[in-house]
């Protein structure tokens, strides 16, 4: 009996040492029925192999991680397979955490570089709008690039921050402005929401530092 317990203690502890782990990730996937047969990316899976191929081919799931995510969910797999070699690395445990470690700051890197081309998206669009607006309601008066000051009373519009374009177009509509051009200014600054101050602001902004 004692030996039949040593001979499975020694089984186990042989798995441990031969074992392979790898772990494999995918980010914002939409629904939980279809992961399975999804390419995931990161280890062996390596954005060419699903779930159900790695199982194919002998690894077990021996982990997974969900989490929520603004456009839909992260999954992380922990998969191990028995194999030929000993490995020299340390724990499986430790080697574990450090791959968890190395794919969740893959993960944030990639939520952040989704977020600057999302900035950027933004900022290019809001341009393009800003274009058609400044061309036929604003150029007449403060120049092709916003270099005039209108009547000779405001600040170039190439020279100002977008905060004080806003506050500006808000002193105008609550009447707070008493130079010459205001009853000429206050029309326009009436149409101008934030998204149109925004634009114009990105539309300047891109013609005077190209």
């Amino acid at each position: 009996m004692k030996k039949a317990i040593l001979s499975s203690i020694l089984l186990l502890s042989s798995t441990s040492i031969f074992a392979d782990t790898t772990m494999c990730f995918k980010e914002n996937h939409k629904s939980m029925s279809t992961i399975e047969n999804t390419p995931l990316d990161g280890g062996v899976c390596a954005g060419q192999n699903t779930i159900n191929d790695m199982k194919a081919k002998g690894w077990i799931v021996e982990d997974i991680k969900i989490s929520q995510t603004p456009n839909g969910m992260s999954f992380i797999y922990i998969l191990k397979t028995p194999t030929q070699q000993v490995s020299n690395t340390v724990s499986s445990t430790e080697n574990q955490a450090d791959m968890e470690a190395r794919i969740l700051k893959k993960l944030e890197n990639k939520k952040e570089e989704e977020k600057k081309a999302q900035e950027i998206k933004e900022i290019k669009d809001a341009a393009i709008a800003g274009e058609n607006t400044y061309v036929n309601k604003c150029q007449s008066c403060h120049g092709t690039n916003g270099e005039k000051k209108a009547y000779n009373t405001s600040r170039p519009l190439k020279d100002m921050t977008m905060e004080e374009m806003t506050l500006s177009i808000r002193d105008y509509k609550l009447g707070e402005r008493n130079t010459q051009n205001a009853i000429i200014m206050t029309p326009y600054a009436n149409f101008l929401d934030v998204n149109e101050i925004k634009g114009i602001y990105s539309y300047l902004n891109k013609i005077n530092n190209n």
